[in-house]
Parts: structure tokens; C-alpha cells; sequence
């Protein structure tokens, strides 16, 4: 209401100067002045300085500093946001488990898509990865034998990348 009452004193008090005067609204500080006609601020465009991406090294984890051998591996999908294995994943791990049972190590590495905040990401594709090892150790493999890893925000292809939702189990020897 303040506002309003003083933009119409100003308009009121510029009416009665005469033509060359104006009322207009200040960048600087975003107040309304009157100024004569030669000397009025020039309203310019705003524009918003947008965060640019700054690339973050890879995190290097255990699994990734040392090079092993991979013999076999496969993988098990997770809908959105959920570390919860389907009956049809559960199946497959079940498959994979009984034509590896002489496996000694198995790597297991959680992952998700860029969907969501990269905290919550961090922590879904790490519960993922455990979803798998609890099925795993619940299955007659030992825990000393399971090793879980994760990584988040996987960003090819396509930001929503259901492909990304996943966990991928390896046998290492």
C-alpha cells in the first residue's frame, strides 16, 4: 500500500512539472525516482548466471583400483527409485547362483541413473548392490565371498536411463 501511495505522488508531482519529467523504476535499487527525460536509468534484461557443470573425477573405489578377471557375470533391473528384487530378477539370480555355484568371489556393483538428487543415488545404488548380497548369502553363498560396490549417476545414455537402474554381479577369481 506504502508502495502505491508513493509511485502515485510521484506520478502526481511529474504531472505538474511539466512534460520532460518522468516517473520510472530504478535497476539499482529496484525504487521508483523521478528523473528528467535525458537522465532516466535504461531498464536492461535481466539474466540469471546458470550453474555450469564442472566435470568430477570418477570416484576410484576398491574394485576399480585393482584389475581382475571376470569370468561370468549378469545382471538384475530395479524399478525406480526401489532396491527391491522382482520374482523375475530374484529367478534370475537363483539361475545364475546354481550355474556358478563353484564360484569363490563374486563382485556385485550397484548403480542408478541421474533421476533424483545424487545423495539419494549414492545411497540407492549402494542398497541395491546390498539387496543382491542379502539375496546371494539368503541363496548358500558366504558373505566373505560377496563383495558390494556402487556407483551413481550413470549418464549414458539419456538422463531417464531405466538401463542404469541396475545391478550387475560378476564372478572373480
Amino acid at each position: 500500500m506504502k508502495r502505491m501511495f508513493t509511485l502515485l505522488a510521484l506520478v502526481w508531482a511529474g504531472s505538474s512539472m511539466g512534460a520532460d519529467w518522468q516517473v520510472t523504476q530504478s535497476d539499482s535499487i529496484s525504487a521508483y525516482v523521478m528523473c528528467h527525460e535525458g537522465d532516466c536509468p535504461v531498464r536492461t534484461a535481466k539474466v540469471l548466471d546458470l550453474p555450469v557443470a564442472v566435470p568430477m573425477p570418477a570416484r576410484v573405489s576398491d574394485s576399480a583400483a585393482k584389475p581382475v578377471a571376470v569370468h561370468s557375470s549378469t545382471s538384475v533391473r530395479f524399478a525406480l527409485a526401489s532396491a527391491r528384487l522382482s520374482q523375475t530378477e530374484k529367478a534370475t539370480l537363483k539361475a545364475f547362483l546354481e550355474r556358478h555355484r563353484d564360484a569363490r568371489r563374486f563382485l556385485i556393483l550397484g548403480s542408478t541413473d541421474q533421476v533424483g538428487k545424487k545423495r539419494f543415488n549414492e545411497s540407492l545404488a549402494y542398497k541395491r548392490g546390498i539387496a543382491v548380497a542379502v539375496f546371494m548369502h539368503a541363496n548358500g553363498v558366504q558373505k566373505r565371498n560377496i563383495k558390494v560396490d556402487s556407483r551413481c549417476c550413470i549418464e549414458h545414455p539419456p538422463r531417464t536411463n531405466p538401463g542404469a537402474r541396475r545391478a550387475v554381479i560378476s564372478i572373480n577369481e
